[in-house]
């Protein structure tokens, strides 16, 4: 009698079984090279598809690259730089650690894998069964090139919808990694002609036209921005509107530090939230991100690593219904009507009638505590008109939010309260010699000012900056830092000017932020820098007289 005996499967049947799970459709192939471009640092990625992938699926970034030595070892099962250590499971900052996805792809199609690391002496290439890494030609960073996908595999060909479909399902991938990495720049090109094409976003402005590119301007026109925080966990993002429902789920993005997450858990709170304000059947819009401690959320749980399991998932899952449901109540409570953007301000401040302003010729009462009284109109993102007992006022809130924000700075740092926001994609910064050296010999005093960063072969990897620097550009800002310190310019006050210095200005998305930053605003003295009184010599001023 014969029975089957156990045996070890042989790895090339081993790989394809683990693509299975991995690589459903072209699709799943971009989400894993993006991915790891993304964790190799890129600014910029380029993704060409033809045949709706199955023929040619090429990405390139301008990453760290992979040394000539570890291309072979890099399309074997679980090869990772990226994992040392079972401890650093319980704190994965990567999207990819698994070491599965290069070897998987590789076997079901003909892999190409070409890189340039800045510190080697060219770019080499691997094809997919070679031994031997051999010189090719490549800017500094990586290429994939996947032909023939699925040609070992014409089974799963079968299963492949139409080409449409496949083109889809690709640039929705793309579009979700392009809302999760605001700090890298995409192009996507299909049979050769160009589908989508985003600069870095680095200003809430930019961010904001990204997702309008992305996910239509009526989403953003009909949403509000919001930014709640508890203790080390913060939801923020854009929030549509209850009387914006729509009949699909197509502007449905959720992200978990960084990382494209579909979770019963987080969409159960999202419905749950909205109940009570959408009719049955219709489907709410957003695009929010939940920044949590990594040690409090497991992302091994699945393969794909669209799942996740929360440490305390009812504690997330309450935390997201009261800040949309917070948030969805405070918009239903404006009753002002914003003015059209096309008029003039002259123009919207008479279609208000106001009593003799007290404030003539622009002199601001600064001894007596002050309220800038109601939000009648926001202009252009930056400018409001405000009314109060004295009559109307004309504020530019960026310039108000931004005082605010340096006197926040001055207080947490003479308080040691600073908090450092952590960099979700390390940027690294170019230095010399000298800026090395003053980079280690002040350490102490940059990490008191929530700078961290490490050395890198590169230069410095800065992997943390103050929050209220959240959105500054980091390069910019750590060059300004790492000159300061080369001139010996390294006391607490003159790196608190220069960290004011590089605080940013932020767009005001609609009246109900403007509304929010006002009543923080009771802090400040009024200043002419930022406030003026809209009394009939002003508005008389904004238009020219004939003789």
């Amino acid at each position: 009698m014969t029975t089957n005996r156990i045996h070890a499967l042989p790895l090339h049947l081993a790989n394809q079984i683990a693509a299975g799970e991995v690589i459903e459709r072209p699709a799943s192939v971009v989400k894993e090279l993006i991915e790891n471009s993304i964790d190799a640092h890129a600014t910029q990625i380029d993704i060409d598809i033809e045949g709706a992938g199955s023929k040619l699926i090429r990405i390139q970034d301008n990453g760290d690259g992979i040394h000539p030595d570890d291309l072979i070892i890099a399309l074997s099962r679980h090869a990772t730089s990226k994992i040392h250590s079972s401890e650093q499971l319980s704190h994965i900052s990567s999207l990819g650690f698994r070491g599965e996805a290069l070897p998987s792809i590789a076997s079901i199609s003909h892999l190409t894998l070409t890189s340039y690391q800045r510190d080697n002496d060219g770019a080499y290439q691997i094809i997919n069964g070679q031994t031997e890494a051999t010189p090719a030609s490549l800017a500094y960073g990586t290429r994939f090139e996947i032909r023939d996908l699925f040609f070992n595999l014409p089974a799963r060909r079968h299963f492949l919808r139409s080409d449409k479909t496949e083109q889809h399902h690709i640039l929705t991938t793309i579009q979700q990694l392009a809302l999760s990495q605001f700090n890298i720049g995409f192009h996507y090109k299909y049979a050769g002609s160009s589908r989508l094409k985003l600069a870095i976003a680095n200003t809430f402005e930019q961010q904001q036209q990204r997702v309008a590119k992305i996910c239509g301007k009526t989403f953003i026109n009909n949403s509000f921005y919001i930014e709640q925080h508890y203790e080390e966990i913060k939801l923020s993002g854009w929030l549509g509107k209850a009387d914006a429902h729509r009949s699909q789920t197509d502007v449905q993005y959720f992200f978990i530090n960084g990382r494209v997450i579909r979770d019963r858990v987080i969409s159960h709170a999202i419905r749950q939230a909205y109940a009570e304000t959408i009719p049955a059947g219709r489907q709410a819009a957003y695009v929010l991100y939940l920044t949590i401690p990594l040690d409090t959320v497991d992302i091994n749980v699945h393969p794909t690593k669209h799942e996740v399991r929360f440490r305390n998932a009812r504690l997330i899952h309450g935390l997201i219904i009261s800040a949309i449901q917070d948030a969805l109540s405070s918009a239903d409570n404006i009753t002002v009507e914003k003015t059209s953007d096309h008029k003039s301000i002259a123009e919207q401040a008479q279609t208000y009638h106001s009593p003799q302003s007290s404030l003539s010729n622009n002199t601001l009462n600064t001894d007596v505590p002050h309220n800038l009284g109601q939000v009648l109109a926001l202009l252009e993102q930056r400018y409001i008109i405000t009314q109060n007992l004295q009559g109307l006022h004309l504020l530019d809130l960026q310039e108000a939010s931004r005082d605010l924000h340096c006197q926040q700075l001055c207080d947490a740092i003479k308080d040691n309260t600073l908090r450092c926001r952590p960099i979700l994609v390390p940027i690294i910064v170019s230095t010399d010699k000298q800026q090395m050296d003053a980079s280690l010999r002040h350490a102490t005093i940059l990490n008191n000012l929530a700078i961290q960063y490490q050395a890198h072969k590169n230069g410095l990897m800065v992997t943390g900056i103050p929050s209220l620097l959240a959105q500054c550009d980091i390069k910019k800002f750590m060059s300004s830092v790492l000159t300061a310190i080369t001139q010996d310019h390294a006391d607490i006050e003159q790196l608190t000017t220069l960290l004011q210095q590089h605080i940013p200005l932020i767009a005001i998305n609609n009246i109900e932020h403007a509304k929010r930053v006002i009543e923080q605003l009771n802090v400040l003295a009024i200043t002419k820098k930022w406030c003026v009184a809209l009394d009939q010599q002003t508005l008389s001023s904004l238009f020219l007289r004939k003789p």
